[in-house]
């Protein structure tokens, strides 16, 4: 296995984590945490001829791709209740000034996208 690979992978993962602290929109919110999570898919298959890092990667990319599902569905619920903003502080001043942050819609889109990152991000960990 090369060196310049495994090196590669944990670069791109380590900038998809540096794009996490400088998230202000919602487009950002969904790049970033893609880049991390598509390098670790990477990461966790390294090993390609072992059946434990083969299986490992198919239930990362499994959970993952549910996960993004969840998040954008999320966000198109918070960019159309929103009036069509993508900045989060437009978004939350748009809410505020229409009090709608009390409505069930954006309720279930920031259940929705709580979620979403949760898996994304995984700082639970997932019963295998």
């Amino acid at each position: 296995m090369t060196i310049v690979e495994f090196m590669l992978f944990v670069l791109t993962t380590t900038l998809g984590g540096m794009f996490l602290c400088g998230i202000n929109d919602l487009i950002t919110i969904f790049v970033a945490p893609e880049c991390f999570s598509l390098c670790s898919y990477q990461l966790s298959g390294y090993t390609k001829k072992d059946l434990r890092s083969n299986k490992a990667t198919t239930k990362y990319l499994l959970i993952n791709g549910v996960s993004s599902s969840i998040l954008v569905h999320g966000f198109s619920w918070l960019y159309g209740s929103s009036g069509g903003e993508i900045k989060l502080q437009e978004i939350v001043n748009g809410l505020i000034n229409k009090q709608m942050y009390k409505s069930l819609i954006i309720s279930i889109a920031l259940i929705f996208v709580t979620v979403g990152i949760g898996f994304k991000l995984s700082p639970v960990p997932s019963p295998q």
